[in-house]
């Protein structure tokens, strides 16, 4: 009787060790195929948030009250969404699972499309159309960056915090990118008037 018992504990336990495994690895790999939950929570750096936000809201309140003049600035409206995503612009912690990185991914596409419409629609001068160029640029790195991220199954939850965190500042070089791009077009714009 005693034999069945310790074999029943033992069984047990193994099953207690297997489960406990199992959901300690999930937790460590979030995206990977067996995880149960395929998120991770990303906090950002409340100064990165901070700078990014202001950027943002410059570019907007700057570049709005111009849009209905030139079809160069009309587009900025359609650009913004890339920009404008929670998880960049909270600094709350935002939960990040599949959907969302779909949805990044998606911004980041249509943006880069618009960009590149505008580099084929309209005509630049020297330096707006060197921005514009780094903008596009910009935007096919961040949604290589995306890609990896939603195809990072062997990654631990540390590393998916470093390139979430990563990406963020992807996101800020491409905003500023896109601020300078819109300050040259104005100036060169201004010069030929």
């Amino acid at each position: 009787m005693r034999s069945k018992r310790s074999g029943i504990t033992l069984s047990l336990g193994g099953i207690g060790l297997i489960v406990l495994l199992y959901v300690s690895m999930s937790w460590i790999y979030p995206y990977a195929r067996y995880s149960l939950n395929k998120s991770i929570t990303y906090d950002a750096d409340s100064y990165l948030v901070e700078d990014y936000v202001q950027q943002l809201n410059d570019l907007t309140n700057n570049y709005e009250t111009l849009s209905s003049i030139d079809p160069t600035h009309d587009q900025l409206q359609y650009l913004l969404p890339m920009y404008n995503q929670e998880w960049l612009i909270s600094e709350e912690p935002i939960k990040m699972n599949e959907e969302n990185i779909d949805q990044m991914a998606f911004e980041v596409k249509e943006a880069r499309n618009l960009l590149l419409s505008l580099a084929f629609e309209e005509i630049y001068l020297p330096n707006a159309k060197a921005q514009l160029k780094s903008s596009i640029e910009d935007s096919l790195a961040i949604e290589e960056s995306i890609y990896e991220l939603r195809d990072s199954e062997s990654h631990s939850r540390e590393t998916l915090q470093t390139q979430y965190h990563n990406l963020h500042g992807m996101f800020e070089n491409s905003l500023r990118m896109l601020v300078t791009f819109y300050e040259r077009y104005d100036e060169e714009k201004a010069m030929n008037e």
